[in-house]
């Protein structure tokens, strides 16, 4: 009786591993970074944080971009995922930090600078992305609208079914530091 418990529990647990188990070879031949994949750490501890890639010189303003920090990936279903084991969607990511540095005209003047932090929220079932307001943003709400409704604007409709990512829904922060005004 023992035997037939352990033997169900095997051929229950075994199949349920390898269905959840996170695949990197397919990910990083789909995004284009096969060499830097496989050169990256394997282990979650020390797990290198995705860096937006650098802007022409025309494009590359005063704000300073945090490197962007996953929150939260997830899949239906029981079970969490650690943060440190979520892939990154560059597309997103890239998308949004090009955003942010384009449109830093929108931001409003301030004396002393003002820290804000970005929020996206990506739903690949639903098909959706949602850019909030981060706890850490230094303006009100009143003062950063038109700044989260200018970054909105610019973000690009995405192709949903060629971005490639291994979980459902994601959501990463990115933190960006504007420098005081001049016109203030």
């Amino acid at each position: 009786m023992v035997l037939g418990l352990v033997v169900g529990l095997v051929l229950v647990a075994v199949p349920l591993y390898l269905w959840r188990r996170p695949e990197q070879a397919p990910l990083a031949a789909a995004s284009g970074t096969a060499a830097t994949a496989s050169a990256a750490p394997s282990s979650a501890s020390s797990a290198v944080p995705y860096v937006p890639p650098a802007m022409p010189a025309a494009l590359d303003p005063k704000v300073k971009l945090e490197p962007f920090r996953t929150v939260r990936c997830s899949d239906p279903g029981p079970g969490k995922t650690p943060p440190e084991r979520c892939d990154h969607i560059t597309f997103f990511e890239d998308a949004l930090s090009r955003a942010v540095k384009e449109n830093v005209s929108c931001a409003p003047p301030t004396k002393t600078g003002a820290q804000v932090s970005f929020v996206l929220d990506i739903d690949f079932r639903k098909k959706v992305r949602k850019l909030n307001r981060g706890k850490s943003t230094s303006l009100s709400k009143d003062q950063s609208k038109e700044l989260f409704a200018c970054i909105e604007k610019a973000l690009p409709t995405p192709d949903w079914d060629s971005v490639p990512h291994q979980h459902a829904r994601y959501v990463v922060s990115l933190t960006a530091s504007y420098p005081p005004s001049e016109t203030f």
